[in-house]
């Protein structure tokens, strides 16, 4: 996992408590309050699912292998918000656009980012996030610093 993720991406996720180095077989069975043997028996499950090329539940994608012997590590699922869709109007030049009809720029006020929607249209372009916060950041605040009386 840490070759796959990278030592830095994992050491956020443990440090935010979403992973959680265990150890062997066994502790992760007493983490979970589940028998070993489960687990012993989901391992040979997902191996011959893997041999097979297909699981029970259509499953056919099997990213990775590992043992009983291996050290595990836990991660936690949990929602979280990725990313928001919708949000304020705003002109090419990032200032903030009235609701209704006209819509006319509310003077003064600039924004970015996620609180911004309609860039991207219905959905967003898979790793522009980033690229909407900084680029129009910079947009936004150039053009607000520029409407300084």
């Amino acid at each position: 996992m840490i070759q796959r993720f990278g030592s830095a991406a994992v050491g956020f996720y443990r440090f935010k408590g979403l992973i959680e180095d265990i150890g062997t077989l066994d502790q992760v069975a007493a983490k979970l309050g589940v028998e070993s043997k489960v687990l012993q028996e989901t391992i040979m499950l997902y191996h011959d699912a893997a041999e097979a090329g297909e699981d029970h539940f259509g499953k056919v994608v099997f990213p990775t292998s590992f043992s009983e012997q291996d050290h595990f590590y836990l991660a936690f699922v949990t929602p979280s918000l990725h990313y928001c869709m919708g949000g304020l109007e705003i002109t090419p030049s990032a200032q903030v656009l009235k609701a209704g009809d006209p819509k006319k720029p509310i003077p003064g006020l600039y924004a970015a980012g996620e609180v911004t929607g309609g860039v991207h249209g219905a959905n967003r372009l898979g790793g522009n996030s980033l690229l909407e916060c900084v680029v129009y950041g910079r947009i936004a605040g150039y053009h607000a610093a520029h409407s300084l009386p």
